[in-house]
């Protein structure tokens, strides 16, 4: 190879290096963050969610040797999380000015939820809302086998706030995979939607 064609190769490198370093949403990877409650009375529910979300990373596209917290959308997931009774708006305002979250999943209250839409407006971030789950019907085969993954994985049954989690997270899973990415921030928006009031898994 000559002089220049090694020179344009190092070139190359060096600006796909410096895209990587300067965006961490690279097309094998994205960044989700959980608002959920990690203080006061109601810890132990977003301690579930979180466990709930998570188990639904590692049952798809799983590999040896993971980095990532798991698999969404056969996409590596990272996952965060924000107390939903701490100072919302600061850990927001850190993580988005720091282009670290593509994705924020709440479990917050009304007035969290509504907090949380003004400081998202105009930012490159796709807002999931939690919603309903099927996971009281234990007679459907895809609840029952949550059911049963999660008692396998904690060693105890799910909850109702688990349940929450796990569907929060397949949701992703779905509107990620429809898409092959998440470079359409208005599709994820527009899935997220559409799976708000119902979903099955």
């Amino acid at each position: 190879m000559k002089i220049h064609g090694k020179i344009s190769m190092m070139f190359v490198m060096v600006i796909m290096q410096a895209t990587i370093f300067l965006n961490p949403a690279l097309a094998d990877r994205f960044y989700v963050a959980l608002v959920l409650p990690l203080s006061g009375p109601t810890a132990v529910n977003g301690d579930e969610i979180r466990k709930g979300f998570l188990l639904a990373t590692t049952q798809r596209d799983a590999h040896a040797d993971e980095e990532s917290d798991g698999h969404l959308g056969n996409l590596d997931s990272y996952v965060s999380v924000i107390d939903a009774n701490g100072d919302v708006a600061a850990e927001i305002k850190r993580i988005t000015s720091k282009n670290q979250i593509n994705i924020i999943a709440s479990f917050a209250s009304d007035k969290t939820q509504g907090l949380l839409d003004k400081l998202l407006t105009g930012e490159n971030i796709a807002l999931l809302q939690s919603g309903p789950t099927p996971f009281a019907n234990k007679n459907l085969p895809a609840v029952s086998a949550f059911v049963s993954a999660y008692n396998q994985a904690y060693g105890k049954n799910p909850t109702v706030a688990a349940a929450r989690g796990y569907n929060a997270a397949r949701r992703i899973d779905v509107a990620v995979r429809a898409q092959e990415g998440i470079d359409d921030m208005d599709l994820l928006r527009q899935s997220f939607r559409q799976t708000a009031d119902s979903f099955t898994w």
